[in-house]
């Protein structure tokens, strides 16, 4: 069996799913990260998910492809996703591709929660 050249940890803290993923998103299964990330997601009470880039060294167009793909996915669900953490290098993929938009950016997940807290309340 093939190691993954990355690693995924997840928990729960109410209604927010927070996922992270360390290591590089380049070659491999990608779609395990897809099927990890949607199956947290499952369930009305989880509206939120967090996707903790701080210790991702690198993602691939493939990388990045799945993240919209997860997005749009918790879109049509009327769940809402950010990413955190991330790196200056990775940002600047975001920002060539012209995605740096299509997402919420933010330093951490204490940011992100309490974001999506306030927006939530309006």
């Amino acid at each position: 069996m093939q190691d993954l050249p990355y690693e995924i940890e997840q928990k729960r803290l109410n209604g927010t799913v927070i996922v992270q993923i360390k290591g590089r998103m380049e070659s491999g299964p990608l779609d395990k990260i897809t099927q990890t990330v949607l199956d947290e997601m499952i369930g009305e009470d989880r509206k939120f998910l967090i996707l903790d880039f701080s210790e991702l060294r690198y993602i691939s167009s493939l990388g990045i492809r799945m993240i919209l793909d997860v997005k749009m996915n918790l879109q049509k669900r009327n769940k809402e996703m950010a990413l955190v953490g991330v790196t200056s290098s990775i940002l600047q993929v975001f920002h060539l591709l012209g995605l740096s938009n299509a997402f919420q950016f933010f330093q951490d997940r204490e940011e992100a929660i309490k974001s999506y807290e306030e927006s939530s309340k309006q």
